[in-house]
């Protein structure tokens, strides 16, 4: 071997072991993580009626990378709305799921609810698809709500189709897989 490829294969090895280890932090922070995240949350939603919401999430999110990510989330809450034109409240309860597989992905719901006028009660479902952005989740769905409103005008109004915003305040994170040790100490 002559000194110019000795030269050139100790460069390349030179070369390839830096790079080794500038990006060793960088995979280190792809490695699989896992949050476990909980708390209230407060939401808006706007449908036929205005509805104010509260209630409790716990979200699960597995990071693969920075593009990959899988996030599940059960949710239960409450909702309150004025309906002025029979001038009573219209009370519900909703529990559901939701999950993303993406950071930049949609997210798909399933909920099921119950809606009173506290004079009868309706029950259903509602499909819903969102933007997570940060702590906010806002979303659009239908509620598919028994008796259906078209077939008995006996029963209250309730919101249909709808769009809601709901900003999760997290209030106990538990991280998993995380390599890099704490900045802060407590």
């Amino acid at each position: 071997m002559n000194n110019k490829m000795k030269f050139n294969s100790l460069l390349l090895i030179l070369i390839w072991s830096i790079q080794s280890y500038a990006l060793n932090p960088i995979l280190e922070l792809q490695a699989n993580k896992r949050t476990l995240k909980s708390g209230t949350y407060f939401g808006l939603q706007s449908g036929r009626f205005y509805t104010v919401e509260y209630g409790w999430e716990i979200q699960r999110k597995k990071q693969e990378n920075l593009l990959r990510s899988n996030t599940f989330a059960l949710h239960h809450g409450l909702s309150a709305t004025y309906d002025f034109s029979r001038l009573n409240p219209v009370l519900g309860y909703d529990i559901g799921a939701w999950r993303r597989t993406g950071n930049f992905d949609l997210t798909y719901g399933l909920s099921a609810a119950v809606r009173t006028d506290l004079h009868q009660l309706r029950f259903g479902i509602c499909p819903s698809i969102g933007i997570k952005v940060w702590q906010l989740h806002v979303q659009t769905g239908m509620y598919l709500l028994t008796p259906f409103y078209a077939f008995n005008n006996s029963t209250f109004n309730s919101n249909t189709f709808f769009i809601s915003a709901r900003l999760l305040l997290v209030k106990h994170t538990n991280k998993k897989g995380d390599s890099s040790p704490p900045l802060f100490k407590s």
